[in-house]
């Protein structure tokens, strides 16, 4: 960086604009997860402005944000098909939902509002972590333990 930024604003006035663009042209997403990348940069501002290019750290940021939105997506469209095959009333697979609804209620609470939000909400699991109140990791945690315990309760194998 030639010059240093002497503030967020300045940074975020000159650079918004260009990395909207950029972004955009990748994903029509890019609004959202830029405006998240640069709320990032905002609370680490001491750090990030040191930085030989934060511009690049922000884009760094909201793509890896865009990258992470499109698996979320992908999962849960493929979570809500394979929920919407095996529900229809004629389909022989109808009992196998009702017994994984009956294991899924078995679970403690943590875990069921985690595995809930994360693979049918297609929620991340940062964003499942701030919607319950709790740390990333407590959240990756939740979701192991309910996979493990729902493999025991339906006996499937860990493929």
């Amino acid at each position: 960086m030639t010059e240093p930024l002497r503030s967020f604003d300045d940074f975020f006035r000159f650079e918004y604009p260009r990395l909207l663009r950029l972004l955009t042209a990748a994903d029509l997403s890019a609004a959202d997860a830029l405006q998240e990348a640069f709320a990032e940069a905002a609370a680490a501002w001491p750090q990030v402005s040191r930085y030989e290019h934060p511009a690049a750290w922000v884009r760094q940021v909201a793509v890896r944000r865009m990258l992470n939105e499109r698996r979320s997506t992908r999962r849960r469209d493929a979570a809500l098909a394979r929920i919407a095959a095996v529900a229809t009333a004629d389909s022989p697979d109808r009992e196998a939902l009702l017994d994984l609804a009956t294991a899924i209620d078995t679970l403690p609470a943590q875990q069921r509002i985690a595995l809930t939000l994360f693979y049918l909400g297609g929620l991340t699991s940062g964003q499942t972590a701030a919607e319950m109140g709790i740390s990333a990791g407590a959240v990756r945690f939740h979701l192991h333990e309910a996979r493990n315990k729902l493999r025991d309760i339906l006996g499937a194998s860990d493929a």
